[in-house]
């Protein structure tokens, strides 16, 4: 070999070595398993490999524990092995896919689950909630191979509120830079365990923040530049950076001949002032315009307001404070096209970009038209239906989460988009969209509003924004301890509910507690207890026969059916059927989980059931093997003696 062939075999050596090495540092992690990354979809312990869920703690992949709360995903379960027939829809999003700020039955996928099992009776449905909060883009193209992996036959996705501050957005405090190759190539490294564990390192070398710091809502940690101009450079990367992901995800599907349907966003446009309405570099003439414009709208000087806001827009006619004040002038005028422009104006002038722009929802639509996509326009729907047609409170709770009512048109939406495509037959005869939620009640309002409430008080909400504070007064006094409780204490919703249903029971509001206990029976249908709570407000009110459905769906639901059959015999009994009795208390007669008391006191009712309908010598023949089991049960010896002397 020549000496100049060995100079270039040694530098050969010198480019690969490095790649070599972490190549075998990743064979001998994945041999030992040592930092392994964080999967999306995993088998469910104890179901021998039949069932898989969604991974509660895959936002590990992305986010670390000492600089923010890790987001969760929502602990979907489903079969390994999708059964025939199955129609499995996959959701895609961030925390308005997730559900924030409400929990288990409120989030939009939950309720198309609802809706379409009851459009759909005869078919089995499968709505899969794979939204996490304050992710961008970026990341749900990074989960998205591992989530078709499902094999869902539609994905919905709601998506692009966190092009900028979500995880890997480009003004994101968590992230990797603005390149497009670059955040895309670190989110790859993430899924191998070396890429793991530099970022492990790294995060152990890193100074811890103070408790205090940590605690801020997860809102607050994630935010890097907080002014952001339109049409700005930064700001034309973040919308880049979406088209681009919009696309690799109707393409990724596409490849697995796997539908999408998109949706516009919507926002608190008009009851929620810019986050940032001037540069932060603005002069201080600027800022006192904004602040003299703004006190003389709360002190209801509109003529000063107006020469306030006049005044500011000709110094600065893209200020977002202006445009949002001027709005608020028009809309009190009456003139509501006007105040609808200049509010969407505010919204996508706002410097600090928590809320999609205008440009976003192009750029959805445009994606979905010229991809082969579907497109639900929900914010058209939900303008439609508010004020000035702009969407405020009546919808959103915050800045752009909607409320419960709103994520139900937003399910409703989405269904409107399923039957468009005609991905389904028709469905069931007299099956109607209905106008309320499902499963939802008080104390979930009350759950989320305080949740929320909590959160706009903090930066980065100005003093004096509509909060939920309004609502929140107008709830139960208990429904609000219950949810504080709830909030503070082990967060188990179905425990809070249960608790709620009580508290009504215990006032006599037999409705209400109906309430609380139907939803409970939705989110988990398998559980007899709400089934049972249900007929216990019944009985309280003597409504027998709906006292006795409610056990007989209890009894569908009970692996030891002794008492709830015992209290339908009862049930029965007192509603006028006492051949249906007697077939419910002979069940609990001989159920096996009761003990001899128990068994004793089901036997002595069925005897006085079987002796009220003419049966004696059944009646005697239950007492007798009664008394053979507890003889020192005197009820059943003296209506035995009372049954001979009469025989006799």
């Amino acid at each position: 070999m020549t000496p100049r062939n060995r100079q270039i075999l040694f530098r050969i050596i010198l480019v690969l070595a490095p790649f070599l090495l972490i190549g075998l540092a990743e064979l001998v992690f994945r041999i030992a398993g040592f930092w392994t990354p964080q999967p999306i979809v995993v088998p469910v312990p104890g179901t021998s490999g039949r069932m898989l869920g969604f991974n509660v703690h895959a936002g590990r992949r992305y986010f670390s524990e000492r600089q923010t709360a890790v987001p969760m995903l929502t602990p979907e379960v489903f079969p390994t092995v999708k059964a025939p027939g199955t129609f499995r829809v996959l959701c895609l999003g961030e925390s308005s896919t997730a559900g924030f700020p409400f929990d288990c039955q409120v989030p939009f996928p939950w309720q198309l689950s609802r809706i379409l099992r009851e459009a759909y009776p005869d078919r089995t449905i499968e709505v899969l909630n794979a939204g996490m909060s304050a992710i961008s883009s970026y990341v749900i193209v990074d989960m998205l191979p591992d989530l078709l992996d499902v094999e869902p036959d539609l994905v919905l996705v709601y998506a692009g509120h966190n092009e900028f501050y979500g995880v890997y957005g480009s003004a994101s405090a968590i992230s990797t830079g603005s390149s497009d190759l670059l955040i895309r190539a670190s989110l790859a490294a993430q899924k191998t365990h070396v890429g793991q564990m530099v970022r492990r390192v790294t995060d152990m070398l890193r100074p811890a923040p103070p408790d205090t710091v940590r605690a801020h809502a997860l809102m607050q940690r994630v935010v890097g530049d907080q002014d952001i101009a339109l049409g700005s450079p930064q700001y034309l990367h973040a919308m880049d950076g979406l088209r681009k992901n919009l696309t690799r995800i109707v393409e990724a599907c596409a490849a697995r001949r796997i539908p999408v349907l998109f949706s516009t966003l919507v926002s608190n446009d008009r009851d929620l002032a810019p986050f940032a309405g001037s540069a932060a570099d603005a002069p201080a003439a600027i800022t006192a315009l904004v602040r003299a414009g703004d006190g003389a709208l709360r002190s209801g000087d509109t003529g000063k307001a107006a020469l306030a806001f006049a005044d500011l827009m000709e110094r600065d006619s893209t200020n977002a404070d202006a445009l949002y004040g001027s709005a608020r002038l028009l809309l009190a005028a009456g003139d509501s096209i006007g105040a609808r422009q200049r509010f969407s104006e505010a919204r996508d002038r706002d410097r600090m970009r928590f809320r999609a722009s205008s440009d976003a929802h192009r750029i959805i639509a445009a994606v979905a038209r010229e991809h082969g996509a579907w497109l639900v326009d929900f914010a058209d729907i939900l303008s439609a239906r508010s004020p000035a047609h702009t969407i405020g409170h009546e919808w959103i709770c915050d800045h752009l989460h909607p409320d419960a009512r709103g994520y139900y048109m937003l399910a409703a939406a989405f269904y409107v988009g399923i039957q468009q495509m005609r991905l389904l037959p028709p469905p069931a005869p007299g099956f109607r969209l209905r106008q309320e939620p499902y499963g939802v009640t008080p104390l979930d309002r009350a759950i989320g509003l305080t949740k929320v409430s909590a959160v706009m008080r903090r930066w980065p909400f100005k003093p004096g924004t509509i909060t939920p504070d309004t609502a929140l007064a107008r709830e139960d006094t208990a429904c609000m301890r219950i949810a504080r409780d709830f909030l503070r204490g082990d967060g188990v919703w179905s425990r809070a509910h249960a608790a709620m249903a009580t508290s009504w029971i215990q006032r006599g509001e037999w409705d209400a507690a109906r309430r609380e206990c139907e939803a409970i029976a939705l989110f988990v249908p398998d559980d007899p207890w709400p089934y049972r709570m249900i007929a216990e407000t019944y009985r309280q009110q003597m409504r027998w026969d709906l006292c006795a459905i409610a056990l007989e769906q209890a009894a569908h639901r009970s692996r030891e059916q002794g008492m709830v059959m015992y209290e339908l015999g009862l049930a029965r009994m007192h509603g006028g059927d006492p051949r249906g009795a007697i077939e419910a208390m002979t069940a609990a007669a001989t159920a096996p989980e009761f003990s001899v008391e128990e068994r004793a006191n089901a036997r002595f009712h069925l005897a006085g059931m079987l002796s009220d309908g003419g049966q004696g010598d059944e009646a005697a023949a239950v007492l007798r093997v009664l008394l053979a089991d507890l003889p020192t049960f005197q009820p059943a010896r003296i209506l035995l003696a009372r049954m001979e002397r009469q025989q006799r």
